[in-house]
Order: structure tokens, then sequence, then C-alpha cells
């Protein structure tokens, strides 16, 4: 077990565990360059200065996952989660040169590299004008998955005298896209996107779709939209979109002064 420090990019959906309640699996950036999964955290269970943002650089205890082959993945002490620096102040060029290094040219060649090298995480741009955003009601899931999810408050009730409130998620959103001219069609397990519609619902009402459309089908794609891609540890070959990175910044600057710079 070592102590890491962490550049947090992104917080997947929070699933149930019958061993831990609800847990969410992380991505980041360490201070050293490598890009790991971090899991389990019950987010919501953590302290509230423990609770972290995208981009908030954290320092944890953790140590390679001998469960999960894939080289990314670390197990860590929730315990041991402590922020460091808030990730407002990063400038918005130091936040890009965080997950720049980690861009690959294609979502088929990231599989062709996770084939070759086992690597399950990396960072894809979509081609210019084709992502289409998607939605659709939530589908409840199999009879498995409410089995696990019940089994998990019923674990958190021997453990915690206040369960936590119940996530009910309305619709999976998901992006239509190509990247290297292939087709994609991929749900997002970003939690931000789920946050984003219960806040848009409770500003906007009945217009809360078409809000979110507008916002992530029209205005973010214009934004150097960037995909963080996972893959899943019972489907290690299987890629999903994990998170979303935007920024305002020229990308392709940015990118030629690091190869100049040699880095």
């Amino acid at each position: 077990m070592t102590v890491r420090r962490v550049y947090i990019l992104v917080k997947a959906y929070p699933q149930p565990s019958q061993q831990y309640e609800e847990t969410v699996c992380c991505a980041g950036v360490t201070d050293t360059g490598e890009f790991l999964r971090l899991y389990p955290i019950p987010y919501r269970r953590l302290k509230p200065e423990q609770r972290f943002d995208r981009y908030d650089l954290v320092e944890m205890k953790a140590w390679k996952s001998e469960s999960d082959h894939r080289p990314e993945s670390y197990k860590v002490d929730s315990d041991s989660i402590r922020i460091l620096q808030k990730g407002t102040k990063l400038k918005p060029e130091q936040k890009v040169r965080l997950w720049l290094p980690f861009v690959t040219d294609s979502l088929t060649a990231l599989k062709e590299d996770n084939r070759a090298t086992g690597r399950s995480l990396g960072i894809i741009k979509p081609d210019a004008g084709s992502v289409r955003f998607k939605s659709s009601p939530f589908d409840q899931g199999s009879e498995e998955d409410r089995s696990l999810a019940m089994g998990a408050r019923q674990q958190a009730s021997l453990f915690y005298d206040t369960p936590l409130k119940e996530l009910k998620a309305d619709y999976v959103f998901g992006y239509k896209f190509t990247s290297a001219g292939v087709t994609h069609d991929m749900k997002i397990h970003d939690w931000e996107v789920q946050a984003t519609y219960h806040n848009y619902r409770r500003k906007y009402g009945g217009d809360a779709l078409h809000v979110m459309a507008k916002e992530y089908g029209e205005n973010i794609p214009t934004k150097n939209l960037h995909l963080i891609m996972g893959t899943m540890k019972g489907h290690p070959r299987q890629f999903i979109i994990i998170g979303l990175l935007r920024s305002e910044q020229d990308i392709e600057a940015l990118r030629s002064q690091a190869t100049l710079l040699g880095f």
C-alpha cells in the first residue's frame, strides 16, 4: 500500500455493492503521470471534507488490485482520502495538460492497444461533427441487478443508522459518434451527466430533456469534447464512456508545445 496523489478526472455513476453498499469508480492522473482507475470509493459515505470534485488533487492510500487484472486498477483505502488542492486552482491549460498525454488517435487504436498490452483506460476525440446525443427511458435492469441493489440496502442497514437515499436514474444518456470513420453508439456512465439532468429537472421541469439535448448535443461537442474510455472488469475488451472532457483551449497548440518540449 502506497500513498498516491491523483488529479481526479471523472467519477462514474454509483453502483450498488453488497460488500460496500454503494461504490463509485474514479479515474485520474497521478502527480507522477500515471492514468489510474480507483475503486471502490463509497463517495456518498465520505466525510464532507473528503468529497472531491473533478480536477481536485487528492491524496489516498492505494494498492494494485489482485482480483482485477486491468493494469490501471487500484484499490483505495477510503478513510485515507484527503483533498490537497481544489481543481479551481488549476489554470485551463494546466487541466488539459494533465490528460493530453493519454489521448489516442481513435477508439480502434485504443482497442488494438488493449489487445496487445491490456491497456484499459484511454481518451479519444470523436470525429468533428459526428457527435449525436441520445436519451431513452431508464431500463430498470435485470432481476439480478434489482436483487443486488436490494441486498446492498439490506447490508447497509446492518452498519448505518441512516440508509443512503436511493439514486434513481430516469433516463439513460449516450453518444453516437464516429472515431476515425468508425461508428460507435455508447451509453455515458459519467455521474456528472445524471447529476446535470436532475438539476435541469428541478430548474426547467418538463423541458429538462430539451435543455440536456442542447447542452450535451450542441454546446459541449463544440468545446473540444474528448471521451474518457474504460473497460469493465467482467468484459476487459469492451470499452464504455466513463467520462467527458472539454476545454476552450487550443488543444492542437498545446499538443504541439508538448511535442516540442519532449513530453
